[in-house]
């Protein structure tokens, strides 16, 4: 099982972190983890623990990284693996950023902080739909998001140009996921420039992040509830920093190149 502090030694001395062969696993997961309930039901022990947390006023920087390393903890204790690199990147930012990334799965949302918050306070840009969901709009009050509705996209570039300033000014950078919906084939096409246009009002740089997530592949009836793939590891890279520069189309093609290539990298399916 993972150590916290072994954890964090290994992301900002080695600048990554890589699944061990032989991980211990806690002898209910040695049990249960090859069963898919087991994998939610860590999950949703995760959810209600954040939401307690934010109900207590105590959902701040250290207790979200714990959390997140829940995450990875559960991930590993049903059987799964995880590799990051990149993560030089994150450590020679003077500053704030914009992170865009692919969007896969509703893993990624709870795996990404462990990561990312080692190294800069974060929060999410994410649909209003997720604040009415019961318990986890607890869990996202404490995450203090930028909300959009994918509805209307004047008004959302307003809220995200607006919010994402003043979130960026207080020295927290920003994850978007260009994409309007999650999907495990990367469509290029589909990523909208808002992140490139934030990161150039803010004048901050921008970071690019591939991932693949679809260890945890999206559900029929329920698109939150799939089954879990033990043979498929969670992948996030992250490239260099890019200053926005002109109208941003280059940097935009940039990210893009940098997810695409990645993700091809881990055998994913890139349609142009």
């Amino acid at each position: 099982m993972i150590d916290t502090q072994e954890f964090l030694r290994a992301l900002r001395a080695d600048f990554g972190y890589r699944t061990p062969e032989g991980v211990e696993r806690r002898l209910l997961d040695r049990w249960l983890g090859g069963t898919d309930c087991w994998f939610y039901r860590r999950l949703l022990g995760v959810i209600l623990r954040g939401a307690r947390l934010n109900r207590a006023g105590l959902y701040n920087r250290e207790n979200w990284q714990d959390l997140s390393l829940d995450m990875w903890r559960a991930v590993e204790g049903c059987g799964g693996r995880l590799e990051v690199t990149g993560l030089e990147h994150l450590d020679a930012l003077p500053g704030p950023a914009v992170i865009v990334a692919n969007h896969m799965s509703m893993l990624e949302t709870f795996t990404i902080p462990a990561v990312v918050l080692p190294f800069t306070h974060m929060t999410f840009v994410v649909k209003d739909s997720l604040m009415h969901v019961p318990v986890f709009r607890q869990v996202m009050l404490g995450v203090r998001p930028i909300v959009v509705t994918r509805d209307n996209p004047r008004e959302d570039m307003k809220i995200l140009m607006e919010e994402g300033q003043s979130v960026l000014a207080h020295g927290r950078s920003v994850v978007v996921f260009p994409q309007s919906t999650r999907n495990p084939v990367l469509l290029p096409g589909q990523f909208n420039s808002v992140a490139v246009k934030l990161a150039k009002r803010a004048e901050v740089p921008i970071v690019p992040l591939a991932l693949k997530t679809d260890f945890q592949a999206l559900g029929r009836l329920v698109k939150d509830v799939g089954k879990i793939h033990r043979d498929r590891t969670v992948h996030f890279a992250f490239g260099a920093p890019l200053r926005v520069e002109g109208n941003g189309r280059a940097q935009h093609q940039a990210v893009l190149h940098f997810i695409a290539a990645q993700y091809r990298s881990w055998g994913g399916e890139v349609e142009e």
